[in-house]
Order: structure tokens, then C-alpha cells, then sequence
């Protein structure tokens, strides 16, 4: 019998050893396999942050106990950071935080940067970054976003960059694609909200006080700002250049905003802009409604349900060579107290105001002193209230009396207007233009549901 179990015991040994060989874990393997088990890690002033930072495995969460912590701290994995009146403060011409991994949360720290000078609040190189209820005070500037796609900024407020000898930025966002921010606030800063080159960023119910400029928009697409309060802004509320498909809709919703210069400025600094929307906004109380410089559209700037009563100055004031036309035609309101659209004549007058040949300008009174005749122009003295086409003045009113077809076509209405034509023409208009507003706030509806997952 012992012979016979000689080789049974053999065949056992051998399997055993080819199955620990076969399946055996390469060293640091099974360490690997175990995920981390996510912590809290309560810090108290005086802590080095950055050495905390280290010793977290990712998912950790750092609280802040109340007091101040010394900045530069450097988040290199996916981290929340939550505090209890807590501040971080960046040394003279550093960062308080810079976030190089993706995922992190900032929430309900604050950071200040003392002595200003080149100094930024949070840097941000990665992506699926949030930000939260986190102010930022006194930094050259507050939220920087570099390549940072998808970052989600939500009830932070940006305070009192603005010193002597320097101006200051809330936040500047370059190739941040996919960037929402809600609910946040702007006060003493030269620019609110700078974006570039960046793909479908959403600007949502914003507030900025005693700012230069509110939202720059520069090399963006698909961008949209909505339900933004500007009030005492130095500069144009909103600045466009070189941006495709951007929609500016419900700015100034309560007509509480006001400004030294015009609300919405496209310029052509950057290259023309096109596909430029602007519905539901209220123009009082800035020096100009929209300006348009010389070159900086290339196509038509569409204008739904905004009004221009209560604008210091011109309403829309679009430069002869501004490269497009601007069509305010649909449930605009230019009554009131302010100025109004002239008559040109071959339009109807009134709200209508597709201009062929780029120029539309309402510079005339409509307070009841002046004649509606007359508009300001850019050097302050008086002129005839005429559009320019090609060369030619078009009449600020139309003639008396005009034969039905004098190049009107054949039709019974008023100045030989054909009234069937006409009527069609409005309500292709008015369908088109509803059309627009409903699929823009699909789109805004369909953004914010998207980004609700963060």
C-alpha cells in the first residue's frame, strides 16, 4: 500500500505548487485590489495642510476647523475640502490652492490673498473640479481655470480685487470647456468673468456690483448667460468678440441694473462674432442698449421680447461697417421715457429694425423734449434722424402719399403696402422667432439637467 501511495501523494504536492505559481498575486497586488477606505481628517490652524494633503488616500475629506492656515497648499489627488470659518491665506504672489488632480471639491473655504499683487485664489489645471459657497477676497485673481473641463463653480463670491495701480479678475477661464456657473457673486472687481477659447460654458443667474465689466466672452461657442444682474458696471455688462453661437438671455430681469457704458458691446478685437442672440432683456439705466463696433459681426444679431425704455443713450447704436445686420423686430419695446427706433421708411418704422445695410442707430429723444426727427450723434450735436444705405439717405418718415405700386408690389394697405404679403411676412417672423425662444430654453433646460450631476 505504501508504494501505491507514494505517487498519489507526489501528484498532490506537484498541482499544489503549479496552482500557487499559476494564481499567485505579483507583489503589491493584493494591497492593490483592497479600495481605499474613504476618511475624514479634521485639521486645526497651525497644521501643514499640504502635508495632510499627502498622508489622504484619494476620496478623503479634510475639514477646516475654524481659523486661518497658511496657503500654497497643493491638491494633487481626488480630495474634498470642507471648512468651519475657515480661511487660506495666499503668501504675496502665490496661489492659496492649486487643484492638479480631477475630481476635488472645494466647499465653504474661504481664501484670501492680504497683500493682492499677483496673487490667485484657486488654480485649477484639472477636470471635474468643484467649487462651492467659497469666497474669495483680495486676490489679483479669485478662480483661475486653465484647461479645466466640466468645473462646476456654485454660490462662491468674488470680493474687492481691485487696488491701486491694479485691476483684478473673479474669474478667468481659458479652454474650460464645458464650465457652469451658478448663483455666484462679483463686487470690486475690473472684470467679473473673463472666458476664452471655451466650448459651451453656462453663466447662470450671476450678480455683479461695482465692476468694470461683468462677463467677457472671447473665442467661445455655443455660450450661453443667463439671468445675470449687473448694477454700476464701469464697462459694457456683457463683452463679446470672436464667438459663435452665443445666447444672451433675461439680463437685468427685474430692470435693476444700470451702467456708465452700454449693456451688450460687441467688438471686433478678437474677429467678428456670429449667431448672437439676445432675448428677455432689460436695457434701462445703461448709456447704450447694444453697440456694435465697426467689424465685429458677420452675420445678423437677432434681438426677442428685450426693452430699451429708460436708456440714457443710444438704443441700439451698430457702427455703418459693424459687417451684419441686427434684427430687433419681435416684441421689443423702445417706449417710455428714452430713445426710440426712427421711421426709415422702407421698414415701417417702429420696433422693426432690419437694417440692409448695417447701420441702425436710435439716438432720438423720446422724453418728450427734442424732435423725434433728430437723433445725437456721436459727437453730441444733432442730426437728421436718416439711415444711410449705399451711399443714399433714406427718409426718417415715409411720404405722405405713395402710388400702391411704387415698388411695393400691387396691395390696398397704407403707402402701397401689400397688406396679404405683409401680414404673412409678420406671422413667418413671429413663428420663427418662437420657434427660437422655445429651442433655446430646451437647451438651457437640457444644460442645467446635464450638469446637475455635479
Amino acid at each position: 500500500m505504501p508504494v501505491q501511495t507514494k505517487p498519489f501523494a507526489l501528484a498532490v504536492v506537484v498541482v499544489a505548487l503549479c496552482s500557487a505559481l499559476t494564481i499567485a498575486p505579483e507583489p503589491g497586488a493584493a494591497a492593490d485590489a483592497v479600495p481605499h477606505a474613504a476618511t475624514s481628517v479634521v485639521v486645526r490652524p497651525g497644521d501643514d495642510l499640504n502635508a495632510v494633503v499627502a498622508q489622504a488616500g484619494a476620496g478623503d475629506t479634510i475639514v477646516l476647523s475654524p481659523g486661518r492656515y497658511r496657503g500654497d497648499v497643493r491638491v494633487d489627488k481626488a480630495l474634498t475640502l470642507t471648512g468651519d470659518r475657515a480661511t487660506i491665506d495666499a503668501p504675496k504672489g502665490t496661489t492659496g490652492i492649486s487643484i492638479t488632480a480631477d475630481g476635488v471639491t472645494v466647499d465653504s473655504v474661504a481664501i484670501s490673498c492680504a497683500e493682492g499683487a499677483g496673487s490667485q485664489g484657486i488654480r485649477v489645471t484639472a477636470d471635474h473640479v468643484r467649487i462651492v459657497d467659497s469666497p474669495v477676497l483680495q486676490c489679483q485673481t479669485g478662480i483661475v481655470l486653465d484647461h479645466a473641463k466640466d468645473a462646476y463653480l456654485q454660490g462662491d463670491a468674488l470680493l474687492g480685487g481691485d487696488a491701486a495701480g491694479r485691476s483684478s479678475t473673479g474669474v478667468a477661464a481659458s479652454g474650460a470647456d464645458g464650465l457652469t456657473m451658478l448663483s455666484n457673486m462679483f463686487d470690486s472687481v475690473a472684470t467679473g468673468v473673463a472666458i476664452d477659447g471655451t466650448t459651451a460654458p453656462l453663466v447662470d443667474a450671476n450678480t455683479f456690483t461695482g465692476v468694470g465689466t461683468a462677463v467677457s466672452l472671447t473665442s467661445v461657442t455655443n455660450a450661453v448667460v443667463h439671468g445675470t444682474i449687473v448694477i454700476g458696471a464701469r464697462g459694457p455688462a456683457v463683452f463679446i468678440s470672436d464667438s459663435r453661437a452665443s445666447e444672451i438671455a433675461r439680463l437685468n430681469p427685474s430692470g435693476e441694473g444700470s451702467g456708465d457704458a452700454a449693456a451688450i458691446r460687441l467688438s471686433a478685437v478678437a474677429g467678428p462674432s456670429w449667431m448672437v442672440t439676445i432675448e428677455d432683456t432689460d436695457f434701462a439705466h445703461f448709456a447704450t442698449g447694444l453697440q456694435i463696433d465697426a467689424g465685429a459681426i458677420s452675420a445678423e444679431v437677432i434681438v426677442i421680447g428685450s426693452t430699451f425704455s429708460g436708456v440714457r443713450g443710444a438704443a441700439i447704436d451698430a457702427s455703418p461697417s459693424a459687417g451684419g445686420t441686427v434684427d430687433a423686430s419681435i416684441g421689443d419695446y423702445f417706449g417710455g421715457c428714452g430713445p426710440r427706433a426712427p421711421d426709415h421708411g422702407y421698414d415701417g418704422g417702429g420696433a422693426t429694425v432690419t437694417d440692409p445695410q448695417l447701420l441702425v442707430s436710435y439716438r432720438a429723444d423720446n422724453c418728450g423734449s427734442g424732435s423725434p426727427s433728430t437723433r445725437q450723434s456721436s459727437s453730441g450735436s444733432t442730426a437728421p434722424s436718416s439711415s444711410v444705405a449705399g451711399g443714399q439717405a433714406l427718409p426718417t418718415t415715409p411720404p405722405a402719399t405713395a402710388p400702391a405700386s411704387a415698388d411695393h408690389g400691387e396691395g390696398g394697405g397704407p403707402s402701397g403696402i401689400d397688406l396679404p404679403s405683409a401680414l404673412g411676412s409678420v406671422l413667418v417672423t413671429v413663428g420663427v422667432s418662437l420657434l427660437l425662444v422655445v429651442c433655446a430654453g430646451g437647451v438651457l433646460y437640457a444644460i442645467r439637467r446635464s450638469r446637475n450631476v455635479h
